[in-house]
């Protein structure tokens, strides 16, 4: 339980402060781990994994409502991106 905990926590940072790009980096590394869970501790470690990558989606998805709440309160600033050039 602890360890969902803690995907939870880093998609919230990730979702807070950085783009997609970050998630789908957490995203990899956590299926990563799931498929080497799985190959070493069978079928019920494949599905804790499941779990983590849920949370870390789910996390990423309230840092990104916790960044916008907090911009629409004037707290934080939206982030300066330049405009591509196409």
């Amino acid at each position: 339980m602890s360890v969902m905990v803690l995907y939870f926590v880093a998609g919230a940072i990730a979702g807070a402060m950085f783009t997609v790009r970050m998630l789908l980096a957490l995203v990899s590394i956590t299926l990563a781990g799931g498929v080497a869970a799985t190959a070493l501790g069978g079928f019920a470690a494949g599905l804790h994994s499941v779990v983590g990558l849920i949370a870390v989606q789910i996390g990423y998805l309230a840092g990104v409502y916790l960044r916008g709440a907090l911009e629409r309160a004037g707290i934080a600033h939206p982030a300066i991106r330049p405009e591509h050039q196409r």
